[in-house]
């Protein structure tokens, strides 16, 4: 591998400075240099991309997505409001595109939709769908992943009927006779998986490169695939190993979901599995472990996070996915076992219900800093807050979630709540680092979309939540690059352009002298550099 230069850029330094006119030489995959050009050592025969003050930046790490599924879901109708969908008519409009574009497919599929963005804002029906397509199996899932619609074909392949239970933690809403009317909630959607086909290896390998090719676009170079094992754990790991060992574009790291390996007393010793994954075939594979994922309610779209106060729509108060004991089972048993800990929780009585459960975890405990999780971490009041910090829980956001479904958020909790989502700059000033994600396919997952997110706290419908938790650029920056790798142990290996890092860059056009929310309204990625590679862009920054 030839060194290279690049130089003739703006370099933000991890304390927020700008070196103008600066210059980064790579070699061996690693950063050799990083500083002025004038200063900048020779190496004879090196390849030199010369740029005209663009922003060179870290390589981007979302530290909270779904890889493999966002490749996947890329094979299914968009049913997203950026496509249009809007309503139940313009939902089956998509589902008609999709279909004569795939007459193959045995089911007709689609991810995405929202629902508070539609009149009355409720979920389609199975009888909405049957009027489009009485007789082919139809599946759509609601943009949270948690809550899907099936059509009475899909719901006959499933066994779903009448005298069909409500799994724990899960619903299969009914009509006024018991009748399921198509909705289920949280895992009563695992009640199709039966009927649903399952991806090959072959299939999922083909959906990670094309996650892979989609994230480098954007300029990420790591990323976490936080619920390996909702198809296959041993598929899945082994088509992200056969990714990675062709030269796969992102550096990956797996979060395991815990019940893929049954109940508390069945998780393994993580030393063991590490091994395992990361030395698949006898050779190191290219993909990292990372902790253990449990989820611990559901989502404020789908009105299923669990809540201390009722939602104002008079939904209920969301749902708890595990009684408090078999909770506290998981997370001490992982974490006896050498895990680090993610748990999904966005309603403040998960949060409490997590925290507790760590607390008992670590109680006594003499195992090392464990870095222990939470997920979303989206209603906090102030006394959860003052635990976050105190006991140096990691909360891992998504500020995109906000500009894309801030609206559905102030339907559900009401403004002043719904204005108290996600507080980073609270965060911030207590010191608590605050990793930044997407949890694509949640959200399209552009990491220059969230920094600007984050800056502004403003919805599709223009409303601003919380003006006072807004953030910098920089700041926003921060915590995409160096607090998401910290979130997965990995702060020493990627997150800034310092000596002997590895070499994820990402190369930015920007008009703007500097990095301010000003500024990145329209900032776009030109170039990625994985590993001392160029993945996206390469013929932009030809030396």
């Amino acid at each position: 591998m030839a060194d290279r230069f690049i130089t003739g850029v703006r370099t933000l330094t991890c304390r927020g400075e700008t070196l103008r006119d600066s210059c980064v030489l790579v070699r061996d995959g690693r950063i050799a240099y990083s500083g002025p050009r004038a200063e900048a050592p020779s190496a004879p025969g090196s390849v030199t991309h010369k740029l005209n003050g663009q922003w060179l930046l870290p390589g981007f790490n979302d530290c909270h997505m779904h890889i493999l599924p966002y490749g996947l879901d890329l094979r299914t109708a968009d049913l997203s409001p950026d496509a249009g969908v809007t309503s139940v008519e313009t939902m089956v409009v998509a589902l008609r595109k999709w279909r004569a574009e795939n007459p193959d497919a045995l089911w007709i599929r689609g991810s995405r939709y929202d629902q508070n963005t539609f009149p009355g804002a409720w979920h389609p029906t199975c009888h909405d769908l049957d009027a489009a397509y009485p007789n082919e199996p139809v599946y759509v899932v609601q943009t949270s992943k948690h809550a899907a619609v099936a059509n009475s074909a899909a719901l006959r392949l499933a066994g779903i009927d009448s005298s069909t239970e409500d799994p724990p933690g899960g619903e299969i809403v009914r009509d006024s006779d018991g009748e399921p009317v198509g909705l289920l909630l949280e895992n009563a959607m695992g009640l199709m998986s039966s009927a649903l086909p399952a991806p090959t290896r072959a299939e999922m390998a083909a959906a990670i490169r094309a996650a892979h090719a989609r994230l480098a676009a954007n300029g990420i170079t790591s990323a976490s695939d936080m619920n390996t094992g909702c198809y296959s754990l041993a598929d899945e790991i082994a088509a992200y190993g056969a990714v990675a060992a062709c030269g796969g574009a992102i550096r990956t790291t797996l979060f395991p979901h815990a019940p893929c390996f049954g109940g508390p007393e069945d998780l393994p010793v993580r030393a063991e599995m590490r091994e395992a994954v990361e030395n698949a075939g006898g050779k190191p594979s290219g993909v990292r472990l990372g902790a253990m994922k449990l989820f611990a309610d559901g989502a404020l779209t789908v009105r299923t996070a669990a809540l201390r106060e009722p939602y104002v729509d008079g939904s209920g108060m969301g749902m708890l996915l595990y009684h408090e004991q078999e909770l506290q089972e998981y997370i001490g048993a992982a974490h006896l076992l050498g895990w680090q800990v993610a748990v999904h929780a966005i309603g403040d009585a998960a949060i409490e219900a997590v925290l507790d459960a760590y607390d008992l975890a670590q109680e006594g405990s003499e195992c090392a800093d464990r870095r222990h999780r939470i997920e979303h971490a989206m209603v906090l009041p102030q006394d959860l807050l003052r635990r976050i910090a105190y006991e140096r829980i990691v909360p891992v956001v998504q500020p995109e979630f906000l500009s894309r479904l801030g609206d559905a958020y102030v339907l559900g909790l009401g403004h002043e709540r719904a204005s108290g989502i996600n507080p980073t700059a609270t965060l911030q000033s207590l010191r608590v680092g605050v990793p930044f994600s997407s949890d694509c396919p949640i959200v399209p997952g552009a990491p220059l979309d969230g920094i600007r997110a984050a800056c502004l706290r403003t919805t599709r419908s223009g409303a601003v939540l919380g003006p006072d938790e807004r953030i910098s650029a920089f700041d926003g920056l921060q915590n995409y690059t160096h607090w998401a790798a910290y979130s997965s142990f990995d702060e020493m290996e990627v997150g800034s352009l310092t000596l002997g890092m590895r070499a994820d860059i990402c190369i930015v056009d920007s008009a703007g002298e500097d990095w301010t929310i000003d500024h990145l309204e329209g900032a776009r990625v030109l170039a990625t550099m994985s590993g001392g590679e160029w993945v996206h862009g390469a013929d932009a920054v030809a030396g």
